[in-house]
């Protein structure tokens, strides 16, 4: 005769699989011991909380496992398993039965129901065997040193009865006999919790104690009956003090009816009172004159799918958010007058408890103006965007190719030295007209931006295209900027236009050094401002220098130190507006300190970016 919980299994009719086979989550999960108990981490952590609760639960049932609470948690495993794995049908399943087993039971490893081993495996019997030795069930049970005297696992229990059924049973699972149930248990102090699935009419045999409660449902029945009686006494008590306080606040309801309708009619925005069914029950001034009804009694005729295009579609959209959020606020709906008036209605609603019943009022506010206008913006806007991007890229590509020409056209020896000082004049005029477009251009991309469009770029291929560009629009000069090779990466967080910021410095240092040979030396320090991690990229040119008290002005609007050379005052100021933009600052200072006509260094700082942020972040677009 086996001895209580142990199962009869003559190892013969077994299939023996090649070794202990654990099926666990593709997920990370840690396990230690802190003072004798187990602890999880990673992806378990929130299941644990899972697992407190479902102990709760267990302990409010009953103080000790009973039949009422296995039945209650099995049946409750049963259907949640049947529900999660409704989508996964025998064709997505694996041929192997095996394999189809741990596929399934891997998915409950993945949400942290535990690391299961299939042990055992008899397909002719359609007998199995599982063992896991952290079930989300039994951990609670564990960690609060509460040992049972009977196995705790009942919800995993149904869950490996679907999982099996799904498997192995030849007719629908839900027809299946087949059933798991747990004949040891971590709770019990046992190092693995034990599950035995199998026919109900092989179980007795395997499982002696199957399903054997101590308690008779009629004794449930009983003590639930008593609990019952003793519940309608208290609500037949309860029920004679509500009545008394309802009929009190009837009468004060009604005379507070009074006072909410005459509040109700002075709102300057309409407002109608409906049943949820949409039948409008009152109306007050102010909707009337905007839907052009004539009085209340033609408003109570309708209901108020007839004012709105798109009638059930459109209530049905409002009351579904009633009944979600309990509430409607500023829904936009396209709705009619009597007169066939089109309305773009501004609609907010709520549940009413009125002395009628429950209610739906709701607030409306005529928005058709304001949206015409809205719509006036954009267009505007939209105008407006299409011009600066007419300005700022065609006729920018205009004025390089006229500066190029006009460059050209000046070196040959065939001009008068007159037809030559022309061309400069005509030079100088291009250069500032290239200058205020993309300032413009510029400033009007930065006032636009928001955080999508914040990028992570390296500073050596941003000051290489900026040194490009720069040369390019001084071919007349031998320009060289000397910007160094950085062994790694120097990544920062800003704008797309940061290299705009590079080109603007560039061509302020060659178009105000008087020589026909320009050298500009870049240099690249690391620095912390406030607790913040910086680069700052040092732009130093050798020529005619800023005086102290310039030194901030030049980054002034329109103000310019030598009008005798071609610009607009805006590109220093631009390039601040672009470090601001960026998080970052930029100032001047002297080349050599103390000596302002050695030249000038601009200083720009920037904030750093994590390097494997930025490669894994999107690169700034070439501009």
């Amino acid at each position: 005769m086996p001895s209580p919980g142990h199962v009869v299994i003559d190892p013969s009719e077994m299939i023996d699989l090649p070794e202990d086979i654990p099926i666990k989550s593709n997920q990370a999960q840690t396990t230690s011991v802190k003072d004798g108990r187990l602890d999880f981490g990673g992806k378990r952590a929130m299941l644990m909380d899972v697992a407190g609760g479902l102990y709760a639960l267990k302990k409010t049932l009953r103080a000790d496992i009973g039949f009422f609470e296995k039945d209650f948690m099995l049946r409750a495993g049963l259907e949640g398993a049947k529900e999660y794995l409704s989508t996964v049908s025998q064709t997505r399943l694996p041929r192997d039965p095996e394999e189809a087993i741990k596929k399934l039971l891997e998915m409950y490893s993945d949400r942290g129901y535990g690391e299961f081993t299939l042990k055992r495996l008899d397909l002719q019997r359609k007998l199995v065997e599982i063992t896991s030795s952290n079930t989300v069930e039994a951990w609670a049970f564990q960690t609060n040193n509460d040992l049972q005297r009977e196995p705790v696992c009942s919800y995993l229990s149904g869950v490996l009865t679907w999982i099996c059924r799904l498997v192995l049973a030849e007719e629908p699972p839900i027809e299946s006999d087949i059933r798991a149930v747990e004949i040891e248990c971590v709770a019990q102090g046992g190092r693995a919790c034990r599950f035995v699935v199998a026919p109900l009419d092989q179980l007795p045999s395997l499982v002696p104690e199957y399903d054997l409660p101590r308690e008779s449902m009629s004794e449930h029945v009983l003590r639930l009956n008593e609990e019952i009686l003793v519940k309608n006494l208290e609500l037949q008590n309860l029920n004679l003090s509500l009545e008394r306080q309802v009929r009190k606040r009837t009468e004060e309801l009604r005379r507070s009816e009074e006072n909410y309708r005459s509040l109700v009619n002075l709102s300057p925005d309409p407002i109608v009172i409906c049943s949820p069914e949409g039948a409008i029950v009152s109306i007050n001034e102010a909707g009337l004159k905007m839907l052009g009804l004539d009085s209340v009694d033609e408003a109570v005729s309708l209901k108020l799918q007839s004012i709105l295009d798109g009638k059930d579609v459109a209530w049905s959209k409002l009351t579904w958010l009633l009944e979600k959020e309990g509430q409607a606020n500023q829904l936009e709906l396209d709705m009619h007058g009597r007169n066939g008036t089109k309305i773009t209605g501004e609609v907010s609603a709520r549940f009413a408890d009125l002395p009628r019943g429950k209610l739906v009022e709701v607030i409306m506010r005529d928005v058709t103006e304001k949206k015409l206008m809205q719509a006036q913006v954009v267009e505007a806007k939209s105008e407006s965007d299409f011009l600066n991007d007419l300005m700022s890229h065609d006729i920018t590509n205009y004025m390089i190719s006229a500066h190029h020409f006009a460059a050209n056209l000046r070196k040959s020896n065939s001009l008068t030295d007159e037809q030559k000082r022309m061309l400069g004049v005509l030079l100088k005029d291009i250069e500032g007209a290239f200058e205020l477009s993309t300032s413009v251009r510029d400033m009007s991309r930065i006032r636009t931006m928001d955080e999508s469009e914040i990028v992570v770029s390296d500073l050596q291929r941003i000051l290489t295209e900026a040194a490009e560009e720069a040369r390019g629009m001084y071919s007349e000069k031998s320009v060289r900027i000397n910007l160094g090779q950085l062994i790694e990466p120097h990544y920062v967080r800003g704008t797309s236009l940061l290299s705009r910021l590079f080109v603007n410095l560039f061509t302020n240092s060659i178009k105000h050094d008087p020589g026909q040979e320009v050298v500009i030396d870049v240099l690249i320090e690391n620095t912390v401002e406030e607790g913040q991690p910086c680069w700052i990229v040092r732009v130093i040119d050798h020529g005619k220098g800023i005086p102290d008290e310039e030194k901030e002005r030049v980054f002034e609007r329109f103000h310019r130190l030598d009008t005798s050379v071609s610009g607009t005052g805006l590109g220093l100021y631009v390039a601040r507006f672009i470090a601001k933009s960026c998080g970052g600052k930029l100032w001047a200072e002297d080349t050599v300190q103390g000596d302002h006509t050695k030249g000038t260094t601009m200083v720009v700082q920037l904030p750093k970016a994590d390097k494997r942020q930025g490669a894994g972040s999107r690169e700034a677009a070439p501009l």
